[in-house]
């Protein structure tokens, strides 16, 4: 119940923001219909913040603190809710920016904390336009900065952060296409591992929810945030690009 709960306030939050920051926000959407993103108003159109290269486990202090943020040490004892004041739309900012999730709040960990909502709301890590396009929709995954952006002919429609595979087992770069999608899947090669909003896009090479720590950990794989995988599913269609590049 209180999983149900919490599943239904980071719903509610993750709604209010889509509305009030059309094309930065994040919106699980439950339909099998993919939202009609509105246009980014002039005036709320975010600059691209720069992004360093993906930092050491654990460790943000090499980040550079973008507009709306200060970077601190997490204190024994913090959960996200309580950095946050119960603000749902911050804790999905505050994880969005470190590239973590929950289960990743560490003691010592240095980490961005919003603290101009407004601002920290318009942060943008990845190209609000790309210049070589590959179609209607597209997703483009940047493998050097550990984030994604999915984007509508060619203009930034919402982004989040990933995990891709570790130095053992790195995520290839390339261009391919989505292959197929499966909403419940586990995986055949590593111990029926659970993959939610599996999409697949190379073989045997997937974007789905899953852990995030903060830099690249997967077996290959590209790991999502659970808004950022669910929006992802429903958003994008079969044979739709997937573009995975080390620089932007």
């Amino acid at each position: 119940m209180a999983r149900f709960a919490q599943g239904k306030r980071f719903f509610c939050a993750a709604l209010f923001f889509n509305l009030v920051f059309p094309g930065t926000g994040v919106f699980a959407q439950n339909g099998g219909s993919p939202p009609v993103s509105p246009p980014v108003p002039p005036a709320l159109t975010p600059s691209v913040s720069p992004s360093p290269a993906v930092s050491k486990p654990g460790d943000n202090a090499s980040m550079m603190i973008p507009d709306g943020f200060v970077r601190r040490p997490l204190m024994k004892g913090e959960t996200l809710s309580g950095i946050c004041k119960a603000d749902s739309s911050c804790e999905i900012i505050l994880m969005k920016v470190n590239r973590i999730d929950q289960r990743h709040l560490s003691t010592g960990r240095n980490i961005l904390v919003p603290v101009d909502k407004q601002k920290s709301s318009r942060y943008v890590p990845v190209p609000k336009v790309l210049s070589d396009s590959r179609g209607e929709r597209e997703i483009r995954i940047f493998l050097k900065r550990q984030f994604f952006g999915a984007y509508e002919k060619g203009q930034l429609s919402f982004w989040g952060p990933i995990s891709s595979g570790k130095s053992s087992k790195r995520t290839p770069a390339g261009r391919f296409f989505v292959n197929y999608k499966q909403r419940f899947k586990r995986s055949i090669k590593y111990d029926d591992a659970p993959m939610p909003f599996s999409i697949n896009f190379n073989q045997g090479y997937f974007l789905h929810q899953q852990s995030l720590p903060g830099y690249p950990a997967s077996h290959g794989c590209v790991r999502l945030l659970e808004v950022d995988a669910q929006r992802l599913f429903y958003w994008v269609k079969l044979g739709d690009p997937v573009t995975l590049v080390l620089e932007p």
